[in-house]
């Protein structure tokens, strides 16, 4: 028996989303390194946070966020690839 499965954001929204989820990665991964590795930019200031390390978990937990928007939004363009354009859902 197959499954009916329907978009639930556009095809659009959907390549959007993955292209600003993508970039969204690199530079949190980029900051959770230059945080965990206390680079003075960062850290060398009275206002910066006081615990360097915890920001870069936090930045590698929010990366793992914005991957689980990658997938999701990469099944709904799978989806719309499945169906062709003008067909009602």
């Amino acid at each position: 028996m197959p499954v009916n499965i329907r978009p639930v954001v556009s095809a659009g929204l959907a390549g959007c989303c993955t292209v600003f989820s993508v970039f969204g990665i690199i530079i949190l991964l980029a900051l959770g390194s230059f945080f965990g590795r206390h680079v003075e930019g960062l850290t060398g200031s009275t206002k910066d946070p006081a615990d360097p390390d915890h920001v870069a978990k936090m930045c590698y937990a929010a990366a793992v966020i914005y991957g689980a928007f990658v997938v999701f939004c990469g099944l709904q363009m799978a989806v719309h690839r499945r169906y062709p354009r003008g067909v009602q859902l």
